[in-house]
């Protein structure tokens, strides 16, 4: 099968034909068999000698075929050689091509670039030479705007549309110059740098120049219609004081924002806003003063009773508070608020003042320790407590505010102390106050409730509950309490007096022999009840007050100065002027709580002491009668002294009882 695949089909012809005439010949051969060896040996050379041609005619036609084969493998392989060749010549001149073509690329984007860059260079060239040609246009639109009038005169027959034109055009004009004098603070060194910079100063102090102008002939002329009004009759309510200027306000308010937004470039710009709300802030001032204060004198005028004090302030608050509110309102139509705004904190303080110059001369005259109390209140509640809510500031005003209030609590902290000076610690007690306990079972009472309750109270106890009522709301507590702790200690002192007084007290003289002998035990029992009673009803009220009447009291001790002058010097020579601070605390209610435990300590030692007292008397005489060895222990109640002693202790004891509801 190997040979087969190599043969063609030529050469498979010529097989098929020698085996047919093999085959003939054999037949031939079959045929002769009758004839000699010597025919078959001639046949079989000749047919030897044609297979032996054959043969060789088939292996020259291969060798042939071979041959034309190897002829044309080699032609084309001469002719591939030659397409190799020409390939590498054409990839030669490709690779030429492309090294042409990437060359021409990068000289088409470098000129591209350089194109791109010297435009650049002169775009920036340009700008730059525009910083310095705007002088001549700045100076043009500023003399166009000063010639319309619209920064110039400022008359109202400029409409807001036109006012709105004028100031897109200003914040043209002050954006160009910002930005000159922006870029030439950048390149000093450029050429003509320092005269044009200073050309640009002098135009944005012209501009802000012309803005100041035109806003301050606005306000002035709001001021003359105001003050025409005042003088045709008009009121002196806020709404006039604010209504021209609030028209007027809307035309200028975006000139004015222009400088607002431009504090941080410049302080031209700072300056000149800050002289514009000092201007508006002298026209108000000038405009509002004598109207205010006259129409606060007339509140509170010099015949106005003591009474009238309170409401009057409260009227005069809350019309103030109104001037305030409007003033603000009007300064903020004009002006946008930061923080600090000179001229508008001292807006609110002068209207503050004016109010405090009134009100405390009123004051610091007043002496009625209820009026005082009505006033710190109608200002706390009328005037700082809602404000201190408010979203519209008036810190300014509240401090001034705020200030009278402290001037008002001083005021009434001094009566207060004046009146526990004069009517706690310097009660001086009558007759009828110390009538115990006969006063207890008067049958007079006061026609008025609240006040019924303290029938019998010895004068000092109601005096302190009255005023630490008065004044528990209207003082800060801390205040409160030094006050408080203070007038209770000198209302237990009063008590404790009035109690000795009592105790030393000289009772009606009696007849009877065995009430004469209980007198003494009446009088302690007067004393000691009394002062329990009011002690009672100290603690009871006192703990109404939802605070501590606890005192802090630090003071120096001195006397290492005496040692000093003994020749004995603590801690070297400085200790001379060393002195030693101690700290004590001060509680009235535990103090209360003492003197109270002690008064019934002592009420309930004496009685029993009297009631024991002759029982223990009898017991001494019956122990020395039992001591007796003789004596017969059931004789004991036979003899004469237990008879009539101890119907004497019993009949005592009977008529002591009898003398109780006396001490109650």
């Amino acid at each position: 099968m190997a040979t087969d695949l190599l043969l063609s089909e030529r050469q498979v012809s010529l097989l098929d034909e020698l085996t047919s005439s093999v085959n003939s010949g054999l037949q031939e051969v079959a045929d002769a068999e009758k004839g000699s060896f010597e025919a078959f040996h001639k046949h079989w050379q000749s047919v030897r000698h044609r297979h032996l041609q054959q043969e060789a005619s088939k292996r020259r036609g291969r060798w042939q075929w071979i041959c034309q084969v190897q002829e044309i493998c080699n032609s084309a392989c001469e002719e591939l050689d030659t397409v190799l060749g020409q390939l590498k010549e054409l990839d030669r001149q490709r690779c030429e091509v492309l090294r042409k073509t990437t060359a021409l690329h990068k000289e088409c984007e470098q000129m591209v670039q350089d194109q791109e860059r010297l435009a650049a260079e002169a775009e920036a060239l340009a700008e730059r030479l525009d910083y310095f040609d705007r002088v001549a246009d700045v100076a043009c639109m500023l003399d166009h705007q000063s010639a319309n009038g619209l920064l110039a005169t400022g008359t109202s027959t400029t409409s807001t549309s036109s006012t709105s034109s004028s100031g897109s055009d200003l914040a043209t004009v002050l954006d160009q110059i910002d930005g000159s004098l922006s870029f030439l603070e950048l390149h000093p060194d450029f050429c003509q740098a320092q005269p044009y910079t200073h050309q640009f100063e002098h135009l944005r102090n012209r501009a802000c120049l012309a803005l100041r102008s035109t806003v301050q002939r606005s306000l002035e002329k709001s001021l003359a219609q105001v003050e025409q009004q005042l003088k045709d009759g008009g009121s002196v309510q806020t709404q006039v004081f604010c209504s021209q200027f609030k028209a007027a306000a809307a035309s200028y308010r975006p000139l004015l924002s222009l400088l607002h937004q431009r504090l941080d470039i410049h302080e031209t710009y700072a300056v000149t806003l800050e002289e514009l709300e000092g201007f508006f802030v002298h026209l108000r001032l000038k405009l509002l003063t004598l109207p205010v204060s006259t129409h606060l004198q007339s509140i509170v005028h010099k015949d106005l009773e003591m009474n009238q004090l309170a409401p009057a302030t409260r009227e005069a608050s809350a019309y103030i508070l109104e001037v305030s509110q409007m003033e603000h309102q009007c300064f903020e139509a004009y002006f946008e608020l930061r923080q600090p705004q000179e001229a508008l904190r001292s807006l609110m303080e002068t209207i503050a003042d004016i109010f405090y110059q009134t009100m405390r001369p009123l004051v610091l005259a007043c002496d009625s320790i209820d009026s005082l109390r009505e006033i710190g209140d109608s200002l706390q509640t009328d005037v700082l407590e809602p404000q201190r809510r408010s979203k519209m500031d008036l810190v300014s005003f509240l401090g001034m505010v705020y200030r009278l209030h402290k001037d008002v609590q001083e005021k009434l902290i001094y009566r207060v102390e004046m009146y526990i000076r004069d009517s706690i610690k310097g009660y001086v007690p009558s007759n009828s106050d110390l009538d115990y306990p006969w006063v207890l079972y008067s049958a007079e009472r006061q026609e008025d409730p609240l006040t019924e309750s303290q029938t019998g109270w010895y004068p000092s106890l109601p005096r302190t509950l009255s005023i630490l009522a008065k004044i528990y709301r209207a003082l800060e507590m801390s205040t409160f309490q030094g006050i408080a702790q203070e007038a209770v200690d000198l209302c237990m002192h009063t008590l404790k007096e009035a109690a000795q007084i009592l105790a030393r007290k000289t009772l009606p003289s009696c007849s009877d022999r065995n009430m004469q002998a209980v007198l003494p035990l009446v009088q302690m029992m007067d004393s000691q009840l009394f002062l329990v009673k009011h002690l009672l009803l100290l603690r009871e009220q006192v703990a109404a007050f939802e605070c501590e009447l606890v005192v802090s009291e630090k003071y120096f001790n001195f006397g290492n100065l005496w040692e000093a002058l003994n020749l004995k010097l603590p801690d070297g020579i400085l200790g001379i002027l060393k002195p030693t601070m101690y700290h004590a605390e001060v509680d009235s209610k535990k103090d209360i709580e003492s003197e109270l435990k002690s008064a019934c300590e002592t009420l309930i030692t004496n009685i029993t002491a009297h009631i024991t007292q002759p029982m223990a008397a009898m017991n001494v005489k019956i122990g020395n009668y039992l001591a007796n060895p003789q004596v017969d222990r059931a004789s004991l109640k036979e003899q004469s002294f237990m008879k009539e002693e101890l119907h004497g202790v019993i009949s005592n004891l009977h008529e002591g009882h009898g003398l109780g509801p006396m001490a109650v």
